[in-house]
């Protein structure tokens, strides 16, 4: 229920209702910002169903004394008043949730980047008469479908970096180097996104440098972060946790192998498996001497114990493949950079279209079905019902075609296990990232072409529609990006975070895709 009322009025209301008020943290959740679109909000959770709420909108941050309403509260709201007459009234549900919209937001291209901020009370009608205050939100407003640079950079030049969500509603971003794609610096540093106030601020720092590293969450909130290259651009062997709770970095147990570019899956029962990756870059007598440093090798961690464990090696060696969680807890090992013995001149470079499959109940390696085209420096877009897009990727690589892009696209069926070939790429690429648009549309954004030793960052998009197993281009990306980290906001906009551009600089920039 949506009421334009007076400020008086306000003050009215606020003291409705009656009841004990509670302790709970009371969050907003506010998805929009896409012009056109639509506008939702969700105050939760109430103190008790049946509860009066509002959710009160502004152009300003605030901060508003919430004694100009009751002289006996010395709170504060973290928003402005001077769209008070819009606020949103509304019971909290048996559910424990006051939620407004989908609501209809058309285009307003002259209010592009304006912030509209949000906060929501529940009442108690006693005193105070505001119970509890919910979490600040903040929407930007940006034009459906297209990319936007907002001039927001963070402290250090980054590639290869992760991304995590913190319990602040904040966001940091991980490692990754500076330098070129293929002489990296690897940071130690993090810098962490404030929605609220559109800003980069330092964030802890890890133990060790590191980029082309492997994220992945725990079962308990935790997150572990493994190898990849150092200051020095040497695959490492050490690890650390992050704890949001604490907000801090922590080593662990190092790998038993030193690895970048390896792949890192969280099993049903907690535990973290790692494959492949290589072992070392080296450099002589060329740079495609690095390949044969990709490894066969992979490893199980177990947080409970903090213990590696070595598991079966694959059937070949691996790095920069990709690996899928099967719905029946298998892993899928698939593509990669490698290479194979040769007799005389030792061995030669490759890019695999072979799989394998892990089994964790048995702790055994089998061999899985092989992809339609060879492809590696690319990741799997999860389409829903147990399928996998994999789109692009490096696709070539011999001593004379020093590793192109491919533009082919298959399909993984996990149910069928079986690999199935879809309309090209309009565009052939790696290094590139991709997301979900909703309504069986897909996202794949930027990468590069040329070939691993001169990318050539591409500033292009492509839409996957499922209707019709095919590409077509998208809005192009204010820069060209190879391999910049991404990260999908609450409130619905897609943020991209530096990579390699131009001459292969890598950046600090970032830039939104409205969706």
């Amino acid at each position: 229920m949506r009421s334009l009322i007076a400020k008086s009025s306000f003050a009215f209301l606020l003291a409705s209702f009656a009841e004990p008020a509670a302790c709970q943290a009371l969050q907003l959740d506010v998805q929009g910002g896409s012009t056109p679109g639509v506008l939702a909000l969700d105050l939760y959770p109430g103190s008790y169903p049946l509860q009066f709420g509002a959710i009160v909108p502004s152009f300003t941050r605030g901060p508003t004394p919430l004694s100009a309403f009751d002289p006996s509260d010395p709170r504060s709201m973290d928003v402005g008043t001077e769209l008070l007459a819009a606020t949103w009234f509304g019971f909290i549900g048996l559910d424990g949730h006051l939620s407004i919209g989908p609501l209809p937001f058309g285009s307003v291209p002259g209010f592009q980047d304006l912030p509209i901020y949000f906060q929501g009370v529940t009442l108690s009608g006693s005193v105070p008469i505001v119970d509890q205050i919910s979490t600040p939100e903040v929407i930007r407003l940006g034009i459906a479908d297209t990319f936007r640079d907002r001039q927001v950079g963070f402290q250090d030049d980054r590639a290869f970096a992760t991304v995590l969500p913190r319990a602040d509603r904040t966001w940091m971003v991980i490692g990754g180097a500076r330098g070129q794609l293929l002489a990296q610096s690897a940071h130690a540093t993090t810098s962490i996104y404030h929605p609220l106030d559109d800003v980069f601020l330092p964030g802890p720092p890890m133990n060790a440098p590191r980029s082309m590293h492997t994220q992945t969450q725990l079962l308990d909130g935790r997150w572990l972060l493994v190898g990849g290259v150092d200051s020095f651009n040497n695959p490492q062997t050490s690890c650390e946790i992050y704890d949001p709770v604490t907000d801090t970095f922590t080593l662990v147990t190092s790998l038993n192998v030193p690895r970048m570019g390896h792949t890192a899956t969280l099993l049903p029962d907690g535990r973290v498996f790692v494959a492949g990756g290589l072992r070392a870059v080296t450099t002589t007598p060329t740079q495609l001497s690095a390949v044969h440093d990709a490894t066969d090798t992979s490893e199980i961690y177990d947080p409970s114990t903090d213990v590696w464990t070595a598991t079966p090696n694959m059937a070949d060696p691996r790095a920069a493949h990709v690996a899928i969680l099967r719905p029946d807890g298998k892993v899928m090992l698939a593509g990669g950079i490698s290479w194979y013995p040769v007799i005389v001149i030792g061995w030669l470079p490759t890019i695999e279209d072979s799989c394998d499959i892990y089994d964790p109940a048995t702790n055994t390696m089998s061999a899985g079905p092989s992809m339609t085209n060879p492809r590696s420096l690319l990741e799997p877009i999860d389409l829903g019902n147990d399928r996998w897009l994999l789109a692009g990727g490096i696709g070539n690589l011999t001593l004379t075609n020093l590793g192109t892009p491919t533009a082919t696209a298959e399909i993984y069926d996990a149910a069928a296990n079986t690999w199935t070939a879809v309309a090209n790429l309009n565009f052939a690429r790696g290094y590139h990232r991709g997301w979900s648009l909703g309504n069986g549309r897909f996202m794949l954004a930027g990468g590069a072409a040329g070939n691993v030793l001169s990318p050539t960052p591409l500033d292009s998009v492509e839409v996957f529609s499922l209707a019709t197993n095919s590409f077509t281009l998208g809005p192009a990306m204010t820069i060209p990006r190879a391999a910049p980290a991404f990260f999908v906001t609450r409130q619905g906009q897609v943020q991209l975070f530096g990579g390699g551009t131009t001459n292969n600089t890598i950046v600090n920039t970032t830039e939104f895709y409205y969706r």
